[in-house]
């Protein structure tokens, strides 16, 4: 027996689990076992079959069976056959695809066939099946895939290797309550041509049924992935780990645990997710990816999108958030030219405001489908890219990751941030955060976002803006004690209609520009204060261009190029100015410009 750990609740109040048991497919103790009888090097495919055939009657949850393949090295010419309640043993056997088909799958359940009908709907085609060990090969000129599963629950791959294929995935499976993946190794998977979703390669793909030019040969009911585990696994040198790729409105894969898995030479995202439901993504180790974790719950393009499935059955979830926790992984990127956007962690949704056509002309219907309810912490991200991405998203905490960024690379190498929060964000918590070598911004808000706290982030060494909020956004809360220590522009810039509730307690050195900047109609509307600014390139505060603030009190401000408290452009300062300790200003300690307001300069 498995046991799932899946979260009910990310960071807002405790954290709750739900216990999903998943019952292994059978114990080898009481397995009946039929050993094949093969030379080696001969193709087995029949003799494998034949045994199928053989226990497919007799075979039960109660007496299952066990086909073992010796070891030694074999060749199958066709597909086999896996049946219910039987485990493929292969251990210490290398099994090879040597035959003359160009779109075959090496190992198949029943329930993929073109006869498929709506007996095998939502979980009744198979169950308890096993693949043990072994070691399979697939060929460039073959285009299936190595195996391939659907209609079932109870279905376990546990210490094989997947090598090589010509397929899009080495192992697709879909519509499986019940699906565990353990101490598997999947490698050696070249990339076929070809552009968009359909170039889209997971070597481990959870897919769902929704049409046959998503997964082929099944009977296409739209049922979702259920009680999943995918754990200690490697996947080395394929086009992108596992996950998903297609969306079906309204439908989730449900509890999933990807946890202690090693993505290596993985050339674009290792992990992607798309429409999760109760996802815990932990303890992985990202080298050398393009991109480490991509969670979706709308698509940046529309069309791998379905609003129906093709025989849509049994009622949808419609979740209204995807409770997700992200933590403890390791991830280093580089750039690869097949990534689409490489970046350490990023979470996708969408506030959908018209309708848009989706796959097969289907229509995607206007409304919010933002990623909700997310918790991203205790993450270590080396990254030419984003840090942490965050688009269309709400109620998201990013707490106590280290970041650290490889400056300038020439890959959008003026557009990546520590941590980035954009497209109408909303409720977004960041703390705790240590952030180096950005080429942009440590954190940047922006594109009409909201985030409640900015606080007790370290970022250091970053190409412009130590944070930055910026485009009509706004932190509701407060930017504080946030330590910012050598960035290319400003310490912290709140610009172009933006908003904050207060600014307080940060300490900010060895900006190239000012230490904190309002500029274009922006807002603080409570207090900056208690501040330390030290060796600012501008002036230590800065209000330009009809910004307001409530008061500027109780800052200390040192070796400024420019004014200690500048006031520019029919800026205005509700309250007082005063209590501010400012030294060794190359400028004046405290410049109103004509046109500008303060209700009391008490300094």
């Amino acid at each position: 027996m498995v046991c799932l750990l899946v979260a009910l609740q990310c960071f807002s109040g405790s954290v709750q689990f739900a216990k999903v048991e998943v019952m292994a497919a059978q114990t080898a103790s009481k397995a009946t076992t039929i050993k094949i009888k093969a030379g080696k090097k001969t193709d087995i495919t029949k003799k494998v079959n034949d045994a199928m055939t053989k226990v497919r009657r007799k075979a039960t949850a109660s007496k299952p069976y066990k086909i073992v393949i010796p070891k030694g090295t074999y060749y199958i010419s066709g597909p086999i056959c896996l049946c219910s309640n039987v485990t493929l043993e292969a251990t210490g056997a290398t099994i090879k695809f040597r035959g003359k088909a160009k779109s075959l799958n090496m190992l198949l359940t029943d329930t993929v066939d073109k006869k498929s009908t709506a007996k095998t709907k939502g979980y009744k085609g198979c169950k308890n099946i096993t693949i043990s060990g072994g070691t399979y090969v697939g060929a460039k000129n073959n285009k299936g895939n190595l195996v391939k599963m659907a209609h079932g629950k109870n279905i376990t791959i546990k210490n094989a290797t997947f090598s090589g294929g010509g397929g899009l995935h080495q192992v697709e499976v879909c519509a499986i309550n019940g699906f565990t993946v353990t101490g598997c190794t999947f490698k050696s998977f070249k990339a076929r041509q070809g552009k968009g979703e359909e170039a889209k390669q997971e070597a481990l793909q959870l897919d769902i049924p929704v049409a046959e030019s998503v997964f082929a040969e099944t009977y296409q009911d739209g049922t979702v992935m259920k009680n999943v585990l995918i754990s200690g696994n490697t996947f080395q040198d394929v086009p992108r780990g596992l996950g998903t790729h297609t969306m079906l409105v309204g439908r989730f894969h449900e509890n999933v645990m990807i946890t202690n898995n090693k993505f290596q030479n993985v050339h674009e995202e290792a992990i992607v997710t798309t429409s999760y439901y109760n996802c815990e993504i932990a303890d992985n180790n990202f080298t050398n990816c393009g991109a480490g974790i991509l969670v979706q719950s709308f698509k940046s393009k529309t069309s791998s999108i379905y609003a129906k499935a093709k025989s849509q059955a049994g009622k949808s979830q419609n979740y209204k958030e995807i409770r997700t926790r992200i933590h403890d992984n390791v991830i280093q990127t580089k750039n690869d030219p097949m990534c689409d956007r490489v970046q350490g962690i990023a979470v996708i949704g969408h506030l959908l405001e018209k309708t848009q056509t989706g796959a097969s002309n289907q229509k995607i219907a206007k409304g919010d489908y933002r990623a909700s309810n997310v918790s991203i912490y205790n993450n270590n991200i080396t990254t030419e890219g984003h840090g942490i991405h965050l688009a269309g998203v709400k109620n998201v905490m990013v707490e106590n990751n280290m970041i650290i960024g490889k400056g300038k690379t020439g890959v959008m190498d003026n557009k990546n941030d520590g941590i980035a929060i954009r497209d109408c964000s909303q409720q977004v918590v960041v703390k705790n955060n240590t952030i180096s070598k950005s080429s942009r911004c440590g954190i940047m808000v922006f594109e009409n976002s909201n985030v409640k706290e900015l606080s007790v982030n370290q970022i250091s060494k970053v190409g412009e803006c130590g944070i930055r909020v910026y485009g009509e956004s706004s932190v509701t809360n407060a930017i504080q004690n946030n330590h910012i220590q050598g960035a290319g522009s400003i310490g912290i810039s709140i610009a172009c209609r933006s908003q904050a509730g207060v600014v307080v307690g940060n300490i900010v050195s060895q900006t190239e520009n000012d230490g904190i900047s309002l500029y274009d109609g922006s807002v603080i509307s409570g207090n900056v204060e208690k501040n330390t600014i030290t060796a600012a390139g501008g002036s230590g505060i800065m209000l330009n261009s009809k910004c307001t603030v409530g008061s500027i009190q109780a800052n200390t401000l040192s070796n400024v190029t420019g004014a200690g408290i500048k006031l520019y452009a029919q800026s205005e300062v509700k309250d007082s100015i005063g209590k501010n300790q400012i030294t060794g200003c190359q400028g004046r300690e405290i410049l109103v410009g004509k046109d500008c307001k303060v209700k009391d300069l008490a300094q």
